[in-house]
């Protein structure tokens, strides 16, 4: 591997030398495909012109526990053999995009005040837990837990008593449930239990 000169930095090594060949540099990888994964598990063909790969993955810092996340993007060609020989790309830190879409995906299926499912996400298990109790012939149930008057917790103690009342809940029911069952947030005062 060629880097440029400012690569021994991002990485954390005082010789870039280190990362000199793909073998050195995928034994870094810690989460994600490695470029030369991502390459050899296309189904692409390169007909001439290469073919765009872009993977993204964690490489941890050396001498720190910082990992950071890489995106590799760029084009690989083909040797007389038709397989993969070289690739020619761009590797660039994208650690806070990935935080944050990491946050959004949490976010679009997770309820932030409790931390187990939305409604959205509670729905589809749902669905898959009763496709697979037909199909297997298995049993299943749906409960809905609601706290009532919750409105007059509201008016009394405030917003922010109403919501610790609603983790608690959450928490309670998440240390009764069983390896299988499910638990989601279904509405503002209402859980579902999927048994």
């Amino acid at each position: 591997l060629i880097w440029s000169p400012h690569a021994a930095a991002i990485f954390g090594l005082v010789d870039a030398g280190a990362l000199a060949s793909g073998r050195s540099y995928a034994q870094k990888i810690e989460d994600g495909l490695s470029r030369a994964d991502a390459i050899h598990q296309a189904d692409q063909n390169d007909p001439g012109g290469g073919v765009a790969y872009q993977v993204q993955y964690a490489v941890k810092r050396d001498g720190s526990d910082e990992t950071i996340w890489l995106e590799d993007t760029g084009r690989w060609f083909a040797g007389p053999d038709g397989r993969p020989a070289r690739a020619h790309g761009i590797v660039r830190v994208v650690t806070a995009r990935h935080e944050r879409d990491s946050k959004l995906l949490k976010l679009a299926h997770f309820d932030a005040l409790t931390g187990e499912m939305n409604r959205t996400c509670l729905t589809e298990v749902v669905g898959s837990v009763l496709h697979e109790a037909i199909r297997f012939r298995n049993s299943s149930g749906f409960l809905l837990v609601a706290i009532d008057n919750l409105g007059r917790l509201n008016e009394a103690y405030g917003f922010d008593v109403s919501e610790q009342v609603l983790a608690q809940l959450a928490k309670r029911i998440r240390s009764r449930l069983r390896g299988k069952d499910h638990l989601g947030r279904f509405s503002g005062n209402k859980f579902g239990v999927i048994l």
